[in-house]
């Protein structure tokens, strides 16, 4: 399993390379600004793990595993992406979006595809949803935040 930061360097070569780039470390280092040490023991681990080829001054290969991994990776964070935008949420949203791509199960994640999927089949429901939104709702299930606990 990829840490966060393994994730986003896995990322960052899958992207270089549909942009057809030849995937050199250092190119991979500048990319992420990241020190060039850092990223050569993130490219060790990925090949370790058998994400990657990496052999000291040659061009990386992505793995078949790899671009698997990649492509899940990039599906996931445009899903959560879809998600925080149906639920509008605006404050601290790349934030959140990190936060439930690292912590929200595969289950989870399978759950929120269908809603999304659902709510698009049945647009009526969104709309609704954001009536709502705009209501100033009185019923509530959590009772209210502290205003100096708030983000």
């Amino acid at each position: 399993m990829l840490s966060s930061s393994l994730e986003k360097y896995l990322m960052c070569l899958y992207r270089m390379m549909e942009a057809d780039k030849e995937l050199k470390s250092t190119d991979i280092a500048k990319q992420m600004n990241q020190p060039l040490q850092k990223t050569i023991q993130a490219l060790q681990r990925m090949h370790y793990q058998k994400y990657i080829v990496y052999s000291p001054y040659q061009p990386l290969k992505i793995t078949d595993q790899g671009k698997e991994m990649a492509k899940y990776l990039i599906a996931r964070g445009q899903l959560i992406e879809e998600f925080l935008d149906f639920l509008q949420v605006q404050i601290n949203k790349e934030t959140e979006k990190e936060a439930m791509e690292q912590y929200l199960s595969y289950e989870t994640l399978e759950n929120i595809e269908k809603f999304m999927l659902f709510n698009r089949q049945y647009p009526e429901v969104t709309e609704r949803y954001h009536i709502l939104l705009k209501k100033n709702i009185k019923n509530q299930l959590l009772p209210p935040l502290p205003e100096n606990e708030r983000l």
